[in-house]
C-alpha cells in the first residue's frame, strides 16, 4: 500500500497531521466514506470513490479527519451544489492488529468507540475493504462525522 502524499494538500495543510507521533511506525488503514441527508441512513459516496487504503503513522481517527479533508478540497472544485445539504462520514479500520484501537477517550467529534478494547476487531491477515469490513459488522477505529453547516464551513462555500 502506498500512502497518500500530494504538496498541493499538504500546502492546505491536509498532509499528514503534525500530532502524528514522529517516532511511530506506520499503519495500514481501510476508511470508508458514506453521505446522508439527514445523519441516520448512511450510503457510500457515489460521487468519489468512496473507499480505499492509507499508510500513515497517524492514528485512525487523524487519518478520518484526512480522509475527509481531501474529500472536501474536491468538493471546492465542484460546480454541482448538491453536497451543500449533505452530512458526511469517514470510518476508519486498523489493519495492523498490534495498533487496536487509538482514540480511547479522544476528544474527536463522532468518534464511536472511546472506551472500547484495544485490541483490533480486523481479523489478522485482512486487508478487506472498508465496505467489506462494514458489511461483515466489524466496528470501526474511528467515525468522524461532518453535518451539512460543517460541511459548508469547511469547504469554504
Amino acid at each position: 500500500m502506498v500512502g497518500v502524499n500530494d504538496d498541493a494538500l499538504s500546502a492546505s495543510g491536509l498532509g499528514p497531521s503534525a500530532e502524528a507521533q514522529v517516532d511511530r511506525p506506520s499503519v495500514t488503514f481501510a476508511y470508508l466514506v458514506q453521505v446522508s441527508p439527514d445523519g441516520i441512513r448512511w450510503v457510500a459516496d457515489r460521487t468519489e470513490p468512496s473507499g480505499g487504503f492509507e499508510h500513515s503513522p497517524g492514528t485512525a481517527g487523524q487519518v478520518a479527519c484526512q480522509v475527509l479533508g481531501r474529500r472536501f478540497v474536491q468538493l471546492r472544485a465542484d460546480e454541482d451544489a448538491r453536497w451543500h445539504d449533505v452530512w458526511f462520514r469517514a470510518d476508519v479500520w486498523s489493519l495492523d492488529r498490534s495498533t487496536g484501537s487509538d482514540h480511547v477517550g479522544s476528544d474527536h467529534a463522532g468518534s464511536d468507540r472511546a472506551g472500547q478494547s484495544d485490541t483490533s476487531a480486523v481479523p489478522a491477515g485482512w486487508a478487506l475493504s472498508g465496505r467489506h469490513l462494514q458489511s461483515r459488522g466489524i466496528v470501526p477505529d474511528a467515525v468522524e462525522i461532518r453535518t451539512p453547516i460543517q460541511v459548508r464551513h469547511e469547504v469554504g462555500r
